[in-house]
């Protein structure tokens, strides 16, 4: 029967309810039952309807401010050890300081970097429930040392006779306080040790001292099977040194026997899957190491990370995602076995190396036998769905690995560099496995260079915008543009979008930049307008992480506010990916930027769900076919049928069809036979400055070279 957990609750006070409402969502995700609050005054009173687990509490709010909310909350009894976390927009340590003054637990900074939110209060409860579980095991303990009494007992080596205390009488189920034979006690002793036993007491009768002072032994007990006793003993002699009983106690001690084998399981095994954690793999690659230093041969070291594995938890729930990590370890031990059993092969070692990551470590006898199959045959372990809490999932993954050499006979290296080729393979896509090599280090450097060096590169105007033209496929007329970023790295040079955004990404600075780029080309834009395009659309792409960004959506609008714009002249292009990474806060999202007027495009179609029902949910305008789509239109049958199907689908939706990376005529009269809305690429132009565009715009269609197209029919 399966145990119902009651969801922890969170009391939420902040006077903005964009604030609570997105706070809210993430936490109600997190598991979390969540209570919402609009000042102090109102926390309160939620508070004697609600037995709390957590408060999460703004400084600045009207009516009662956070710091007055804190300091009554700590006068109630009941919240006296209650976690507190203040959120505070308001600069310099005083506000922290005061935050601490008035009984807070920790305090985080607006504005709020929701994962870091949640692992603050995962930290928080943790810490609450450990200081409680703390404290009651003492309560506990100070009362089992008041009350309780061992099991004693006393053996009359002259009358025979074993006297049992009530506690032991008990435990073992004897009728009678007093036995008049030892041996009966041994009905109540496991077979294995009943033996044992006998030999102890049939030589103490014989020979007293040699009876152990200290020894454990294993009982049976009705409902609750094989109990472990700890018996400690004395001897009692006579004046004359003649021994006349023996006594001592009996202490069930199964639960901390059990702790202690639970611990030493621990601390070398992982809870989930039942394999070798790290700590004890990397104590087993490195005797691997050293015996390969003996015998000469190869040890590789490869690492599988499990692609997109948080929205198995995210969609199926943790129970699902747990089935799915014990199936593959399964999968996994089951594909290592088959090569331990080669005698090409000294040893094999497997360990959950990280969350969704394991490590397998082989020593192969010859560096012959280093090719590529245990890599790959450990990805193909992947294949088939699992099935998983009434849900098959479909998993990949990516491989990096390195092999041990006479350069690299240490785990450190060997370790530093399987993850920097697993680091290469996620960076290439999914099912990929790539053996490490020097090139990698090289553009591990690389990445570490780009890193600093973007910190610097708006404030030294080194990033700026190029501006591709969107053509009216059957009027021939530019009606708009997309704005592109671009890098001139003062001594690497023209540095690629692909490489770089995704260090703005992971160090935090998407967010800058990316409101920076709307500023920027919503300034173009109206200049553009103000030369008469009236009509002309600006398309800003945006990345999933300023898409999940709460500050996004006020931004825009003062961005449109400030540059006098109209709305309906801009776009913003998401990718396909990124819509899908959570559906619910698209749809709610993308109806905030819809209803601020904003027209909404998808980028990359194809290449990703390509789900007519998820696109059909969203308040889209555009969509806009992958090049992938486009390169051999001209060449392969295939593509010709999926862009048909992609363009029809969008007018049956009502999307205006945008086609990508147009470099042939024929493609371009291909899609306009197919009643393709709109294109763009290098048959029309390249990315260019916004001078050159200006020029482009006053020029068109009579500028040089100009593609003229057919007529639609």
């Amino acid at each position: 029967m399966e145990v119902y957990k009651k969801a922890q609750t969170v009391l939420l006070a902040d006077d903005d309810p964009t604030l609570r409402m997105v706070a809210a969502a993430h936490l109600r995700k997190e598991g979390y039952e969540v209570v919402t609050a609009e000042n102090g005054h109102r926390l309160l009173e939620l508070l004697v309807e609600y037995e709390a687990d957590l408060i999460v509490l703004d400084v600045d709010m009207p009516t009662m401010n956070g710091f007055e909310a804190c300091k009554r909350i700590r006068e109630f009894e009941s919240c006296k050890n209650l976690p507190i976390l203040m959120m505070t927009g308001l600069e310099g340590n005083s506000s922290i300081e005061e935050a601490y003054r008035v009984g807070a637990t920790d305090f985080i900074a607006k504005p709020v970097n929701w994962t870091l939110l949640k692992q603050r209060l995962k930290f928080m409860l943790r810490a609450t429930t450990a200081i409680k579980e703390l404290s009651d095991s003492e309560a506990r303990l100070a009362k089992a040392q008041d009350i309780a009494k061992l099991g004693y007992w006393h053996w009359d080596l002259k009358r025979k006779v074993l006297t049992l205390s009530q506690q032991l009488q008990e435990i073992i189920k004897s009728p009678s306080a007093q036995i008049d034979s030892v041996d009966r006690i041994l009905d109540a002793v496991v077979s294995k040790d009943r033996e044992h036993l006998r030999q102890v007491i049939s030589l103490a009768q014989t020979l007293p001292t040699s009876f152990p002072t200290d020894f454990f032994m294993h009982i049976l007990v009705c409902q609750q099977g094989k109990r472990t006793m700890h018996v400690q003993s004395s001897l009692e002699c006579d004046l004359q040194g003649e021994a006349i009983a023996i006594h001592g106690t009996v202490q069930d001690v199964t639960e901390r026997v059990n702790a202690e084998e639970r611990i030493s399981f621990l601390s070398h095994f992982d809870r989930k899957t039942h394999l070798q954690n790290r700590e004890s793999f990397a104590r087993s690659l490195d005797g691997m190491i050293r015996l390969y230093q003996g015998l000469g041969g190869v040890v590789t070291l490869v690492l599988l990370d499990i692609n997109r594995f948080g929205r198995i938890n995210d969609i199926f729930g943790h129970t699902a995602g747990d089935h799915v990590l014990i199936e593959v370890a399964s999968r996994l031990k089951h594909c290592l076995g088959t090569f331990s059993k080669s005698d090409k092969y000294v040893g094999t070692e497997i360990c959950r190396w990280g969350s969704d990551i394991y490590g397998v470590a082989v020593h192969a006898k010859r560096s012959s036998d280093q090719s590529g199959e245990i890599p790959v045959a450990l990805l193909a372990t992947l294949v088939e769905p699992i099935s998983a809490n009434g849900h098959e999932v479909s998993l990949t993954g990516c491989i990096g690995y390195a092999h041990v050499s006479d350069r690299v006979a240490d785990t450190d290296t060997l370790v530093r560099n399987a993850e920097t080729a697993l680091r290469h393979a996620k960076r290439q896509g999914r099912n990929s496995a790539h053996c490490y090599h020097s090139g990698m280090s090289q553009a591990s450097e690389r990445r570490v260079l780009l890193e600093g060096d973007l910190q610097k590169a708006l404030e030294e105007n080194q990033l700026y915008l190029h501006y591709q033209p969107r053509i009216h496929a059957a009027k021939n007329i530019i009606v708009g543009a997309e704005a592109l970023l671009r890098w001139q790295h003062p001594t690497l040079g023209l540095v690629s979008p692909v490489e770089f955004i995704p260090l703005l990404e992971e160090m935090g600075l998407i967010h800058n930049i990316g409101a920076w780029v709307f500023r920027e080309a919503c300034k173009q834009l109206k200049i553009w307008q103000d030369m008469g395009h009236h009509e002309f659309v600006m398309s800003v792409n945006l990345s999933a992480v300023q898409f999940r960004d709460v500050r996004l959506a006020q931004e825009v609008r003062d961005v449109i506010q400030n540059a006098g714009i109209h709305p309906s002249t801009l776009e913003v292009e998401l990718t396909e990916t990124s819509i899908m990474e959570d559906v619910s806060q698209t749809q709610a999202t993308l109806m905030v930027l819809k209803e601020m007027g904003l027209r909404i495009a998808v980028d990359d179609f194809g290449t990703g769900y390509s789900s007519l029902s998820y696109l059909r949910s969203f308040p889209l305008d555009t969509l806009k076919v992958d090049r992938a789509f486009i390169r051999d239109l001209t060449t392969n049958d295939e593509d010709k049928s999926l862009a048909t199907a992609i363009i029809a689908m969008a007018q049956s939706l009502n999307l205006r069809v945008v086609a990508e990376g147009i470099e042939l005529q024929e493609q371009a009269s291909f899609l306009l036979e197919k009643s393709c809305d709109e294109f763009q690429g290098f048959l029309f132009s390249k990315p260019i400055s916004a001078e050159a565009f200006t020029e482009l715009l006053t020029s068109w269609p009579n500028k040089p070279n100009h593609t003229a197209l057919p007529s639609r029919a």
